[in-house]
C-alpha cells in the first residue's frame, strides 16, 4: 500500500486490469508473467519464477524432519 501511495497508483485500465509503474515492477522484481497470491484480505504480486522457487522451497521445510508432529501429537490414534 505504501508503494502505491507514493506512486499514486493503482491504476486500472479499460479491461479492468492492474498497471503497475515501470518503478514498481523494478522494486519488486517482476518480470513478464507474475502470480497473484491471496494472503486472507490482500494479494501478493510475485514474479512467477521468484513465487515458484520460494514455494518449492517452503513445502520442503515444512515437510522437513524438524516440521513433523509433535512426540506427544504422533501418539494420538483413533
Amino acid at each position: 500500500a505504501e508503494l502505491f501511495e507514493r506512486d499514486g497508483g493503482p491504476y486500472l485500465d479499460s479491461q479492468g486490469r492492474v498497471l503497475l509503474s515501470n518503478e514498481l515492477r523494478e522494486y519488486a522484481g517482476l518480470g513478464k508473467r507474475v502470480s497473484l497470491v491471496g494472503q486472507v484480505h490482500k494479494f501478493e504480486i510475485w514474479d512467477e519464477e521468484a513465487w515458484s522457487g520460494n514455494r518449492e522451497q517452503w513445502v520442503a521445510e515444512a515437510l522437513g524432519e524438524d516440521a513433523g508432529l509433535s512426540e506427544e501429537l504422533g501418539g494420538i490414534t483413533l
